[in-house]
């Protein structure tokens, strides 16, 4: 892990002050952005700006359930510039990354568009494997689900929790 990564991750940790899921959930999309982003040839470049990305992808969660009273996705793509650029600076990411780290995470739930962007793909991957474990899925969306999935890693790790989830047994 890199100085200005453990400074980010710290730093978004802390601004969750130990909300006991979203705390759970930025370790584990990273966890599993770090596994796919390396399974699959990520430069050390393409890991920087997408474990970046896996930190902050949810960044705006708190602040918007605070001003808003919900963390409704056009919400989130009105705070999360000013929230993932100050934090990023914070954390000593030199600027020419910036806008590229807040694509993704402004992006990560458009999942039409994950298939023309390597790094969007696995972070859409990283997060929907997290929210699986997270969350039941409805068996009806399992087709759904498999036609997002695009890496050899995501598709593997996806038929094995899958396999795992409530609706197989």
């Amino acid at each position: 892990m890199t100085h200005n990564e453990s400074i980010l991750l710290m730093n978004a940790l802390t601004y969750e002050e130990g909300h006991p899921r979203r705390t759970r959930h930025i370790l584990s999309v990273y966890a599993m952005a770090q596994l796919i982003g390396t399974r699959e040839g990520c430069t050390e470049n393409e890991r920087s700006v997408l474990l970046a990305a896996s930190i902050l992808h949810d960044i705006p969660i708190k602040r918007c359930k605070q001003l808003y009273g919900d963390a409704s996705q056009q919400n989130q793509q009105k705070e999360a510039p000013a929230m993932v650029h100050s934090m990023l600076k914070e954390a000593g990411y030199d600027s020419s990354c910036h806008d590229r780290i807040l694509d993704l995470v402004l992006h990560h739930h458009c999942y039409e568009q994950a298939s023309r962007d390597p790094l969007l793909q696995i972070l859409v991957e990283a997060d929907l494997l997290i929210n699986l474990k997270e969350e039941s899925l409805p068996e009806q969306n399992e087709n759904t689900l498999r036609s997002i999935f695009r890496t050899a890693t995501g598709q593997t790790l996806l038929t094995a929790f899958l396999q795992s989830s409530p609706a197989h047994h």
